[in-house]
């Protein structure tokens, strides 16, 4: 991967992760649930279709799923 569509990418999954973080108190089961489905249905995707675009969704499913973690981790660990 060149080094400007590395950078795009990191820029994608941090911006996702972060209004994924910042709307996941209200949404985290739903953001937890869309985001793996979405990488699930994207990798099978990927496999049959490699471009820029599934490599996009790709991120940004990744991203929302990574929102949404800190809130489920730390809903175990309060009572």
């Amino acid at each position: 991967m060149e080094h400007r569509t590395a950078r795009w990418t990191l820029f994608l999954f941090a911006a996702t992760g972060l209004l994924a973080l910042l709307a996941s108190p209200v949404i985290a089961l739903y953001g937890l649930l869309f985001g793996a489905g979405g990488l699930v249905a994207t990798g099978v995707l990927a496999r049959r279709h490699d471009s820029v675009a599934t490599t996009a969704a790709t991120v940004i499913f990744a991203g929302l799923l990574a929102g949404s973690l800190p809130y489920l981790l730390a809903g175990a660990f309060l009572p």
